[in-house]
């Protein structure tokens, strides 16, 4: 069993540009155009998902800066 790749955000933007691209081509089939439109909220969501779990963890930790009095100083 493989194991899944780490969700990377930079990738999904790199991967997110592509799709823009392929969906400016005229040419390019309306079942195609939706296959990577699903694609494109799917990482979208993931992007989210990413940027919002970041937001929450520099939330604790600026909480526990501002929070926390090192012992012995006044």
């Amino acid at each position: 069993m493989m194991a899944r790749a780490k969700f990377s955000i930079e990738k999904a933007f790199e991967e997110l540009d592509e799709i823009l691209s392929r969906l400016e081509d005229p040419d390019l089939s309306l079942s195609d155009s939706m296959e990577y439109y699903k694609k494109g909220v799917k990482l979208l969501d993931k992007c989210g998902q990413a940027l919002d779990k970041t937001e929450k963890e520099i939330i604790v930790l600026q909480e526990g800066k501002d929070g926390d009095v090192p012992e012995g100083e006044d």
